[in-house]
């Protein structure tokens, strides 16, 4: 059809599509007519006109014969012959057909309504003299078949016409839409591959045109938004990639002053001094170590961002467990917290990086730790099943809100004041989420069901 090689405005597009159906309309007329006009002339439907004229021709033949029969009737014609006392002397109709009849011929009419009432198409009455009978002859209004057969299973000729148009034209109508829906379809695909790249974040790619004029403006559009998002995370990432060597170097670095101010202030702590002296120097010591726990936080980022280095081995998953269990123990006397470990369905080995998972872990049972009331209850739950093991650690305090559960695994995120602690920076979570997306696995957050505490999940 020429659509696709040619450049076109969607006005054009939709005007052409209209054209094409308007022509299919006509041409499938035409055809209708030419199929009709064909039956006609080989005499598979009988116009009115022909009938008529067949009457003309047997007209005389009925008026003078001694006695009606079938045989002098037109093909497409009923009759009756009735006597000058209206009595019903012969025919093919029946008795009901042949009183209409009569009655419509005493009225002066020669045409009756339409088909079963339906307005279509009348019934028409052809009366002849006889000596002291009449003979009506009886035929259609509109063109009929000629065969017996199709007459009767079949509606008249021009209602068949009218359906077959109709049938035709809703069929090209179908055809011709989904051809020029394929057609938009294949036309708008440059601009869904250009949206599905960009939400993927692949900008490394060519835009296509499509041919249509409004769509590749959208397109060009795309293109300058593409080459301007692919500089600014260009510059994005090299900003963050220079913050990153920043912090590394500034971490590196405060560890030699902060070691010298620590290490002098625990040697002068070791000599004679006043009170106040000995309280000032404590102060320095309390406030260096806390100056190196930013140190380490700083440094932990750096890692979990760039992602850790696994050092995957497969050990022994009881070796493993018990070491987990005894410092789990260990975190959860500060509270006096009542530890449950379960175990399901466990293989003899499991395949991870041990020191990064018990990091993992540790920093999931501290924030549990720390969000559960005194002498409250921690549940800690391993199992295995289709070749993925889960580590899920549940504490007895006021679970996640709506907020929580959306950014635990963020940075520096500390939660409203029912989850909040001053012990901690926000990183626990974030390390635990790393390290489990690093081993190819995830990290869920969610509140238990029955008691409503939080739940972490690692699942590898």
């Amino acid at each position: 059809m020429g659509l696709k090689n040619r450049k076109i405005g969607l006005q054009t597009f939709f005007t052409q599509y209209l054209l094409i159906i308007f022509g299919s309309f006509i041409v499938i007329v035409l055809i209708g007519l030419a199929l009709l006009s064909m039956a006609l002339k080989t005499g598979v439907i009988q116009s009115v006109a022909d009938i008529e004229a067949q009457i003309q021709k047997q007209q005389l033949i009925i008026s003078t014969a001694e006695a009606v029969t079938p045989e002098m009737i037109p093909v497409g014609c009923k009759y009756a012959v009735f006597s000058d006392q209206n009595e019903l002397l012969a025919g093919d109709m029946n008795k009901n057909e042949a009183i209409i009849a009569k009655k419509m011929i005493q009225n002066g009419r020669s045409i009756s309504g339409g088909i079963l009432g339906t307005g279509l198409a009348g019934t028409c009455y052809f009366p002849i003299e006889r000596q002291n009978e009449i003979c009506i002859l009886e035929y259609a209004a509109i063109a009929q078949f000629s065969s017996p057969f199709l007459k009767e299973y079949f509606p008249a000729p021009e209602i068949v016409l009218f359906w077959f148009v109709l049938g035709t034209f809703l069929m090209a109508i179908l055809l011709f839409s989904r051809l020029f829906g394929k057609i938009l379809g294949q036309r708008l695909r440059p601009l869904q591959k250009v949206t599905e790249k960009i939400q993927n974040k692949d900008l490394e790619f060519e835009i296509q045109k499509s041919g249509i004029q409004e769509i590749d403006v959208a397109l060009d559009s795309l293109d300058s938004m593409k080459e301007e998002l692919k500089q600014s995370l260009e510059t994005q990432w090299k900003n963050e990639q220079t913050k990153k060597m920043q912090i590394a170097a500034l971490t590196h670095d405060l560890k030699t002053p902060l070691t010298v101010i620590r290490g002098n202030a625990e040697m002068l702590d070791d000599t004679e001094q006043t009170e106040e002296q000995k309280e000032l120097t404590r102060y320095i010591i309390k406030n260096a170590a806390q100056m190196e726990q930013y140190v380490q936080m700083f440094g932990e980022i750096s890692k979990a961002e760039a992602g850790y280095v696994l050092q995957v081995e497969t050990i022994k998953t009881r070796e493993f467990l018990a070491d987990l269990e005894s410092k789990i123990n260990a975190l959860a006397v500060v509270k006096q917290l009542r530890v449950k470990f379960e175990e399901n369905n466990l293989s003899e080995l499991i395949t991870l990086d041990p020191v990064l998972m018990e990091r993992a872990i540790i920093n999931i049972a501290s924030n549990a730790v720390d969000y559960s009331p005194i002498q409250g209850a921690l549940d800690v739950s391993v199992a295995m099943a289709k070749n993925k093991i889960s580590f899920k650690i549940t504490d007895s305090g006021n679970g996640f809100s709506l907020a929580d559960l959306k950014n635990a695994t963020k940075q520096f995120y500390q939660g409203d004041d029912s989850r909040s602690s001053k012990a901690h920076y926000g990183m626990g979570l974030f390390i635990a989420d790393s390290i489990a997306r690093q081993h190819g696995g995830r990290l869920l957050v969610e509140n238990a069901a029955v008691t409503g505490g939080g739940r972490v999940t690692i699942e590898i």
